[in-house]
């Protein structure tokens, strides 16, 4: 069976060859992610995924309403994005927002007062750390879902869950270079730190469909700010990747 997980490295490959061929002259305007996507027969989102690995490698800038622009040549020994990072970055928040979903939800069912108080702590700590050490803010982030994760009582699930944060956050290239440009700013921390308010407070509740919707929406949040790098053309192109296999949320689970 053949999988397409480097699809999005591959399609970047071709892109900067192109770029570094002299095809396009530094300044130049690429074309659209839709004629992109003709040429080398690869799906939009994967076009996204492609253009967000050029972004970060500094080879092209996106400017939001203008298009995508080849800046400059990069250094080859610097390419973020093409090794070890066999995972496109939407197919992991899509991933995520399958299985996370379903272990929170879960885990709502199962989480003891210890647990609650592990959350609590932690919620604490990461708001001191907002716009302060970005590292130690992703530390207690990462803390905070295993608890989640652990609040199930399945060695299985916590088994799953940290294969999963693992392939995100620790064995991913792309990823690694996104938090570290991105997604460590304090507008962003916020938002990230009201999440987990919100998902402790379902859990509190004990309430499974009201976790599975903080943590669907957690994702949800985190899969729109990525969007924003790449997102050039079409500002409603959100739905596109996702229509498909859309999660469901509160107002269409029928569990």
């Amino acid at each position: 069976m053949s999988f397409s997980g480097r699809r999005y490295q591959q399609v970047g490959k071709q892109i900067r060859n192109t770029l570094l061929s002299g095809e396009l002259p530094v300044g130049g305007r690429l074309p659209s992610e839709r004629d992109l996507s003709e040429r080398y027969g690869a799906s939009r989102a994967t076009i996204r995924e492609a253009i967000i690995m050029l972004e970060l490698q500094g080879l092209v800038e996106v400017k939001q309403g203008s298009g995508i622009f080849f800046v400059e040549n990069v250094d080859n020994n610097s390419l973020i994005g093409e090794a070890e990072s066999s995972i496109g970055p939407f197919e992991l928040l899509q991933a995520r927002q399958l299985l996370e979903t379903n272990i929170a939800s879960f885990a709502a069912t199962q989480i003891t007062a210890a647990h609650v108080r592990e959350m609590r702590a932690l919620l604490k700590a990461q708001e001191e750390e907002i716009n302060g050490d970005s590292k130690r803010f992703n530390e207690l982030d990462h803390n905070f879902h295993m608890v989640i994760a652990d609040a199930t009582q399945n060695n299985m699930l916590i088994q799953m869950a940290q294969s999963m944060w693992d392939s995100v956050r620790t064995e991913n290239p792309l990823w690694d270079a996104l938090n570290e440009q991105y997604f460590h700013e304090k507008r962003l921390q916020s938002l990230w730190l009201s999440d987990h308010k919100n998902i402790l407070i379902a859990l509190q509740k004990r309430s499974p469909q009201e976790t599975k919707q903080a943590v669907w929406q957690h994702i949800e949040n985190a899969k729109k700010e990525l969007f924003k790098l790449s997102n050039v053309e079409e500002p409603d192109f959100e739905g596109y990747l996702f229509a498909a296999n859309a999660v469901p949320t509160l107002n269409n689970d029928v569990d």
